[in-house]
């Protein structure tokens, strides 16, 4: 090869190998983002306030998100006079039901653009996981026996799997709002599918307020109840061996009655705080 061949020969690897790379530059330059997006073909809003979703497959949420009621009720308990709201950006969404149903929305999880009147600042905090609120029933059983000795004092106890929290858990009776927000109801039915006890009228219920458990992250008010019934030594035995729940939501429940002089050492190994506030304001109220 002589030396007009060489030079031709560099060269061309020359500009191949400029070539080359000017190519994957270009790729890596037309590559988009991570954390883009394309612009949707449509716009969403609540009261005037954009919904905006984060991730294409989102959009077909959409439509239901902005009229589900959990989402309404969520923005309608906003302290207007504390907080503006500029933007909502949902991450993710989950549906109690095969196809996007306003009355079946699950869980939210979404930023808040958002401004704190009182200072004037953006809000730091601005991540929510909505999850809608929910209800939790302090149950204390009076047991008769056939001796006609005094009743025995229990306070009614649900286990069941709690893989958020990395196991088997001992609560009260709790249950999520329904979508029409009718606390009552939801308490009478949780009940039923979860103890086999029927109250049979709201007006037996006694209202204890409510809590807001996580605060920080999370919109969940419980409201919280108690309720006094009696039974007899058989049923007290038959309900400590079957299993509740709703059998169509994979519920397995199994009950367990606490001795009331045993409950605050009970609480203190439990760590339901639900129950740990109605119990207090339960015997607050003897």
């Amino acid at each position: 090869m002589n030396n007009n061949d060489q030079m031709i020969m560099t060269a061309t690897i020359y500009f191949l190998t400029g070539l080359g790379v000017a190519v994957l530059y270009n790729k890596l330059k037309a590559k988009p983002n991570s954390n883009s997006r394309p612009t949707p073909m449509k716009k969403w809003h609540i009261s005037d306030i954009p919904v905006i979703p984060l991730h294409p497959h989102l959009d077909e949420s959409m439509d239901a998100l902005i009229i589900a009621p959990k989402m309404t009720r969520w923005l309608e308990k906003l302290d207007k006079t504390q907080i503006d709201i500029q933007s909502i950006t949902i991450t993710d969404i989950n549906w109690f039901s095969a196809k996007p149903d306003p009355t079946k929305l699950g869980f939210v999880k979404f930023r808040v653009a958002s401004i704190d009147k009182t200072t004037g600042k953006q809000i730091a905090s601005n991540v929510v996981f909505l999850r809608g609120d929910s209800v939790a029933i302090l149950i204390v059983v009076n047991v008769v026996s056939i001796s006609k000795a005094p009743p025995k004092q229990y306070v009614l106890m649900c286990e069941q799997m709690r893989i958020a929290s990395g196991g088997r858990r001992t609560e009260i009776c709790a249950g999520m709002m329904d979508d029409n927000g009718n606390i009552a109801s939801v308490v009478l039915k949780e009940v039923k599918e979860e103890t086999g006890f029927d109250i049979k009228h709201k007006s037996e219920l006694i209202e204890m307020g409510s809590i807001f458990p996580s605060p920080g992250a999370c919109d969940e008010e419980i409201f919280l109840y108690a309720w006094d019934t009696t039974i007899s030594e058989e049923e007290f035995e038959e309900k400590q061996c079957r299993v509740f729940g709703n059998a169509t939501e994979g519920e397995e429940i199994k009950l367990s009655f606490v001795p009331m002089k045993k409950m605050n050492q009970v609480l203190d190994k439990i760590k339901d705080v639900k129950a740990e506030c109605a119990f207090r304001r339960y015997m607050a109220m003897k």
